[in-house]
């Protein structure tokens, strides 16, 4: 009867043995199943995921550092385009005056008064709703390009009357 058990443990001992398959890693396998080529091919591998995962790291890197100056430059554009817009208003300011002063002083008939009087009280409007609206805090370049050209045009249409006031 001694010789069973032994004999039964030996089976057993080789029925795991012969189950075991080799691996590259040192945790899995036990004593038999670790394979040092595996291991290698393990490491490789494990190299290469790393490899790749540091090159997608450097990449988001890389753009996040591009957005960041591309956004520093619209900050920059906007700033600029604010403080053009604020100039342009105040030149609004000056020309309008200086027009309403020069049809005090020019004899004007019925119809050329009332035109530059509706000129002037658009222009009126125009700067109260300039007063009235608050600078944009975001970076909107596109949208202070757009109030910079009106301002412009508005402020030629003024320069015009004045100068053909002056010449009459």
């Amino acid at each position: 009867m001694r010789a069973t058990p032994k004999v039964s443990a030996a089976f057993v001992a080789l029925a795991l043995l012969s189950g075991c398959a080799t691996t590259g890693d040192p945790q899995q396998g036990g004593l038999f199943g670790w394979s040092e080529s595996k291991a290698r091919e393990r490491q490789h591998e494990l190299t290469h995921r790393d490899m790749a995962a540091r090159d997608r790291i450097a990449d988001e890197q890389a753009r996040g550092d591009a957005l960041r100056e591309r956004h520093d430059d619209l900050d920059a554009q906007a700033r600029q385009l604010q403080q053009e817009l604020e100039r342009l208003r105040q030149e609004n300011r000056d020309l309008d005056a200086r027009l309403r002063a020069l049809m005090r002083l020019r004899r004007l008939d019925d119809g050329e008064r009332r035109r530059l009087q509706a000129l002037l009280a658009g222009n009126g409007e125009w700067l109260a709703t300039q007063a009235a609206t608050p600078a944009p805090s975001d970076g909107d370049v596109a949208s202070r390009r757009i109030a910079v050209d009106r301002a412009n045009r508005r402020n030629g249409q003024l320069q015009r009357e004045v100068v053909a006031l002056l010449q009459n």
